[in-house]
């Protein structure tokens, strides 16, 4: 007996719940970066004298933990269970971490003010979630939350009731456009859809792309609005490491060293954050390269100079091989962050006491750059969907986390430019990506612009 074929309603809904998954397991992966990233940025603070960052190490550990267990469970079931526990954790955190602040403020008021912007961005990530549940569930926990703060704060009746309604607008707004995705798929009736299904079936299926298509411009809108949030707190943190690192003195070089590898964390943090936003851009033309002559060779130093830390915790020799004359015309910002993905995604995959080596040279009208490094071989098969957004599959690729959003950047990045990379199989070393760029500027109106 043949299969019935499923209706529209049952496919926007399969996808719709795929769409979900997807976004609460990024948010576990972002939640558990965040918060590596944060707590020995923290301790380090707090432990260099400072007694103010000692009340936020306990909320920061125990997120950690309690982020890591999410992240480890991100490819089970019970998406909607895990999306109400990733809310919960994130307004306890805000609410303990401006609980702690508000004693110590010299305005308690402020801090309470600060905190309706802070879960205001929780509620907009949990609209990521596209679950009307978990967004109405986070508005309410974070309502309890600020006004249990604002009274704490000495805040009048009035302005609790204005913070309440201000966050159960932003969740509307949120979850506006899942409700009218979801509301048009159920208004299909089964009798209409099999009497319509043989005549309208590319049509139906298009019309579900059109929607999965906006969507997830719907996500991406959401996602500018979290970049753009996430810049300011990383500045400041940048900013308190370099000035910690300019009063350490000569005779602690240890924590010199270690403030130092801090903020190339943090730095490498806000590269992220910046690919996040530029990814969009590049999809749909929108950035415009600043093309200008760069010295290869200054490139590769400063992009081996990034990469510094996690060699020396791994022990890593790090080669450079440049014609110290070689130019290449592009974008300094966008190819140097290309380079350096490269080259912390060959350093994480490196084993403890290997080698890497970062490459220029001019060969046929183009100018190569390559990172090497005697890690494990990527196998041909892998290596079709390596630059692909999102890329999942196989243990191989599971194996190497940075084949998602940071190789789909590079690849956006080298085209814009008129170039391409991929895998190559270059004598001596296992693994090796190579950018060729050509070594002429391109024609008005070519790349990205």
């Amino acid at each position: 007996m043949p299969t019935a074929e499923p209706l529209l309603p049952d496919l926007l809904d399969a996808a719709l719940q795929q769409q979900r998954q997807r976004a609460v397991a990024m948010g576990a992966r972002v939640r558990l970066v965040g918060a590596a990233l944060l707590l020995p940025l923290v301790s380090a603070l707090w432990l260099l004298g400072g007694e103010d960052w000692k009340p936020y190490v306990l909320p920061l550990a125990l997120y950690f933990a309690s982020a890591l267990a999410l992240f480890l469970l991100r490819e089970r079931r019970g998406v909607a269970v895990r999306a109400l526990v990733q809310s919960l954790l994130d307004v306890v955190l805000v609410f303990w971490v401006q609980h702690e602040a508000l004693p110590v403020s010299p305005f308690p008021a402020g801090v309470a003010g600060f905190s309706l912007g802070l879960f205001g961005l929780l509620v907009v990530l949990s609209g990521l979630t596209l679950s009307l549940r978990v967004t109405l569930l986070t508005a309410a926990l974070g309502t309890l939350a600020q006004v249990a703060l604002m009274r704490e704060a000495g805040v009048g009746l009035g302005a609790q009731l204005v913070a309440g309604v201000v966050l159960f607008l932003i969740a509307s707004v949120s979850q506006f456009g899942a409700l009218r995705v979801r509301s048009l798929a159920l208004g299909l009736t089964r009798v209409e859809v099999e009497r319509q299904l043989e005549h309208r079936r590319v049509e139906e299926v298009e019309a579900a792309h059109a929607q999965l298509q906006r969507l997830q411009r719907e996500k991406d809108a959401l996602s500018e609005l979290v970049v753009h949030d996430l810049r300011s707190p990383l500045t400041a943190v940048l900013l308190n490491l370099e000035w910690l690192a300019s009063e350490v003195g000569p005779e602690r070089p240890q924590w010199a060293e270690s403030l130092r590898d801090c903020e190339a964390l943090a730095r490498r943090l806000t590269g992220m954050v910046t690919d996040l936003l530029e990814v969009s851009r590049l999809e749909e033309g929108r950035l415009t390269l600043k093309r200008t002559a760069l010295s290869a060779a200054r490139l590769v130093d400063e992009v081996r100079r990034q990469a510094a830390p996690l060699a020396r915790t791994k022990g890593l020799q790090v080669e450079a091989s440049v014609p110290p004359s070689l130019e290449v015309v592009a974008d300094r910002a966008l190819l140097t962050r290309v380079m350096e993905n490269l080259a912390a995604n060959a350093a994480r995959h490196t084993p403890k006491g290997g080698r890497m080596q970062l490459e220029a040279q001019l060969r046929d009208d183009e100018v190569l750059l390559a990172v090497h490094n005697d890690g494990r071989p990527i196998p041909p098969p892998a290596r079709e969907h390596l630059f692909d957004k999102f890329a999942q599959g196989s243990d191989e690729k599971n194996a190497r986390s940075g084949w998602g959003l940071g190789l789909y950047f590079c690849r956006l990045a080298v085209e814009a430019h008129g170039g391409r990379i991929q895998v190559e199989d270059v004598p001596g070393w296992s693994t090796s990506f190579v950018v060729r760029l050509p070594s002429a500027p391109p024609s008005p109106g070519r790349g990205a612009g």
